[in-house]
């Protein structure tokens, strides 16, 4: 049976929002109609907003009501490409195509599985230069093939189930996290405090050696892989997924990493600058000159270390002693070094480094089948839109 396929346009209602001008304050002063965001565009469903736009602003700008139900785009910003859906009437800003399928053709919860696996395509025809974007009308002329409404719930359905077991996967991942932190709070409470009233040194004193990566220039081909700030995550992950080489030459003993070396972003935004992760090896790397890396004495844990700097206490702590130079901020390998911490007992730290690697082993593992669940997911994506699911 050959499926029918039909553009966007031809079976859908769509149209874009607006912003009220910020000047008026009453546009948005005591506002009661939801205002979604392109950065908002995050999960299937949009259940909350950020702000909120009057009877008035809606009345004088180009933002209009958007019905519950209907099917959101990012057309530009971070999340072009990203699909969502309202669970509630809503205005959007220009940066958003809306979209209602007609019923009677299109199940939209199919349309949303077909949006949201057309993501590559879409960001493929994005234009322009500093913030590249897409266009409405790209939108409009996607290609939608349209088989019966029964045979369009049962894809949706097969879809969904596949990506319940992504999300089981994502939030079991999520509480690992959470476990890691609680461990720490639970093993050494709050370190500003000292409720265990352990001794109280620097970073520094737990450090047999501190030295900054290297300042080579890094290729997308080479001989050994160089780490650098990208492949440290706010949460304190080393994450692997990008990485750029040097040479065997340009990777000098004093620029390559060995398992549980600390890496310190002594560079980068506000928000991220101090992002500070363990590395687990096993081969050696090399770092770049954005990261610190520091390597502690046998009788103290790095992983001790990593989550104190990851801990709210030390990231507010980094926030407070960061230096800003031309819009990027900064933290010495001396500063790093002179940060104060409790030193718990060799055996504490110890401990806690066991618990971290248990953790992180388990992780691991959900990591894994969280990626063949993605690779599944993809399968099924593509069956579902060739004809052969």
């Amino acid at each position: 049976m050959t499926i029918p396929i039909k553009k966007i346009s031809s079976f859908c209602k769509t149209g874009s929002g607006g912003t009220p001008s910020r000047s008026n304050n009453a546009f948005f002063e005591n506002g009661t109609i939801p205002w979604v965001k392109s950065g908002e565009l995050k999960n299937r469903y949009i259940t909350e907003v950020e702000e909120y736009i009057t009877e008035l602003a809606v009345e004088k700008s180009s933002a209009k009501l958007v019905s519950k139900g209907s099917l959101l785009i990012a057309m530009y910003g971070a999340t072009v490409g990203e699909v969502s859906q309202l669970t509630f009437d809503a205005t959007t800003n220009q940066a958003i195509c809306n979209i209602q399928p007609d019923e009677n053709v299109c199940d939209v919860n199919y349309l949303y599985r077909f949006l949201e696996a057309s993501k590559p395509y879409l960001l493929s025809r994005r234009v322009g230069g500093g913030q590249p974007n897409i266009s409405q009308g790209v939108i409009k002329d996607l290609e939608v093939p349209l088989p019966p409404l029964a045979e369009q719930r049962r894809i949706a359905a097969i879809l969904d189930q596949a990506d319940e077991l992504r999300q089981k996967r994502q939030q079991a991942i999520e509480k690992l996290d959470q476990l890691l932190q609680a461990t720490f709070i639970d093993m050494f409470g709050d370190p500003v405090s000292n409720p265990k009233g352990w001794e109280v040194g620097c970073i520094g004193d737990m450090l047999e050696s501190v030295k900054y990566g290297s300042s080579d220039k890094a290729t997308l081909e080479g001989e050994i892989p160089i780490l650098r700030m990208n492949n440290l995550t706010y949460s304190g992950e080393m994450d692997l997924r990008d990485l750029k080489y040097i040479t065997k030459v340009q990777a000098d003993e004093k620029y390559l990493v060995k398992e549980g070396d600390i890496l310190f972003n002594r560079t980068n935004s506000k928000e991220l600058v101090g992002k500070t992760a363990v590395y687990v090896g096993p081969e050696p790397m090399a770092y770049a000159g954005y990261l610190v890396r520091g390597r502690t004495k046998e009788n103290f844990a790095p992983e001790y270390i990593s989550a104190f700097l990851n801990s709210p206490w030390g990231k507010e702590k980094l926030q407070s002693m960061c230096k800003s130079i031309v819009g990027m901020a900064n933290i010495n390998a001396k500063e790093f070094q002179s940060i104060v911490l409790p030193i718990p007992p060799e055996n504490e730290q110890m401990h806690f480094k066991a618990r971290v690697l248990a953790i992180r082993e388990k992780k691991q593992l959900l990591v894994n089948q969280l990626n063949v669940f993605e690779t599944l997911f993809k399968s099924l994506q593509n069956q579902a839109f060739n004809g052969t699911l």
